[in-house]
């Protein structure tokens, strides 16, 4: 009895005991940064983020690079009385885009017009179109004539029409500009005697919306000729970015079209010429009664049409 008795006193203790220590025990206790807690509690503020910048748009074409490629000029192409013509191919958003160079013989150095056609249908269009009248008529008073063959014209390289407001048109120009100006002044190369300081840009319908977009971009243009343009297809308004930049640019412009164009609304170039007289912009506009969309051996409009173009570029990038 007395062992039995002993073992349970002996238990009884031992509870006890265990009971006091966990209660005589310090309780654990997590010690937060009240600084913490209340910065935790805080609005976050966000930085206002820019506005995504469109990849069609003038300010993405300005921060693309170009002339990372290669311009090879295939052969010697024609021999004229006044110039020599190169065809000529080149690298351009990994593209083989074709044209033509025409080189005024004789001494330089020598302005550069930049020659761009209209639309045509791929399966009629050939390197020596109608545009090339034009190209040959500037380089025949002294002029470097760059005439490329834009994308989807071939034997250009065709990725496709896309609803890119002109944007793919434009980096083929923009690409062969910069090899012209990696080359100008070397002794071997056809454009030893560019005068990359003084350009102009000539335009057709589709070409003539290149143009535009063109003389936003590049601050050496300082002459404009725009022929029956696609000048009101794409607006800044409609749009919702900037295609064309005629803020920015100090090209005098030369518009011409015809009264009769069923392919492009005379009323554009009619707003063209207002937009820039808004703007202050030098500018010249004529309207050929009845012509149509191209004046090509159109009665006298288009020799008319041809004196004025080379007039106004000698008045812009040589008398100057």
């Amino acid at each position: 009895m007395i062992r039995k008795h002993s073992l349970i006193i002996f238990l009884i203790s031992g509870i006890l005991v265990t009971a006091c220590a966990s209660v005589s025990a310090e309780p654990v206790v997590e010690i937060v940064n009240p600084t913490a807690v209340v910065e935790e509690s805080q609005p976050q503020r966000l930085l206002p983020q820019p506005e995504p910048v469109n990849l069609f748009s003038q300010e993405a074409l300005k921060e693309r690079a170009y002339g990372l490629g290669e311009f090879r000029v295939e052969y010697a192409w024609h021999d004229e009385a006044e110039f020599t013509r190169y065809y000529t191919t080149y690298d351009s958003d990994e593209l083989n885009i074709h044209g033509y160079v025409n080189i005024p013989k004789g001494r330089g150095p020598f302005p550069i017009v930049i020659a761009l056609h209209g639309y045509i249908p791929p399966s009629e269009y050939t390197t020596l179109d109608y545009s090339t009248r034009y190209a040959d008529s500037i380089a025949r008073k002294g002029y470097i004539v760059l005439h490329p063959n834009l994308r989807n014209f071939p034997p250009s390289d065709s990725p496709g029409r896309s609803r890119d407001y002109q944007a793919g048109y434009t980096i083929d120009v923009m690409n062969l500009l910069a090899y012209v100006r990696q080359q100008a002044g070397e002794p071997g190369s056809i454009f030893e005697q560019a005068d990359v300081e003084r350009i102009g840009i000539w335009g057709h319908s589709l070409g003539g919306g290149v143009a535009l977009r063109m003389v936003g971009l590049v601050e050496e243009i300082k002459a404009a000729v725009l022929y029956a343009a696609v000048s009101q297809r794409y607006t800044n308004s409609s749009t919702g970015f900037t295609v064309i930049d005629l803020e920015n640019t100090d090209a005098a412009f030369s518009v011409h079209h015809g009264t009769g164009d069923d392919v492009i609304n005379v009323n554009w170039s009619y707003q063209l010429c207002e937009q820039l007289d808004e703007l202050g912009k030098q500018h010249e506009c004529f309207f050929y009664e009845g012509a149509p969309h191209t004046f090509l051996r159109q009665g006298r409009d288009d020799p008319v049409f041809i004196q004025r173009t080379v007039q106004f570029l000698d008045q812009q990038l040589k008398d100057n």
